[in-house]
């Protein structure tokens, strides 16, 4: 029996409807989290730092990195202005 690689396989898959959107929001959710790091460490603070800034509990600054996918906009506002980032929506 011949193999295929996960490579082959994710190709295939890809082809499903179901399993490219999930597949494609998963990659945008962890470039969210990547995101929200980058601009918390560009910036040179602690998530305590932040969540002072915003008024929160800094518990509340890792579980928003950890699952950024379910911030709304008006978090993920406040949180960029925390870190002192502008930054705009954009189609493409």
């Amino acid at each position: 029996m011949k193999y295929k690689t996960l490579s082959q396989v994710h190709t295939e898959a890809m082809n499903d409807h179901e399993y490219s959107a999930a597949f494609e929001a998963e990659e945008a959710s962890e470039l969210l989290r990547e995101t929200l790091a980058t601009w918390r460490k560009d910036a040179g603070l602690t998530s305590a730092q932040v969540a002072e800034r915003m008024g929160i509990k800094a518990p509340t600054i890792s579980r928003m990195e950890k699952n950024a996918a379910r911030m709304s906009i008006q978090t993920l506002i406040r949180y960029a202005r925390a870190c002192g980032v502008n930054f705009k929506i954009q189609q493409v």
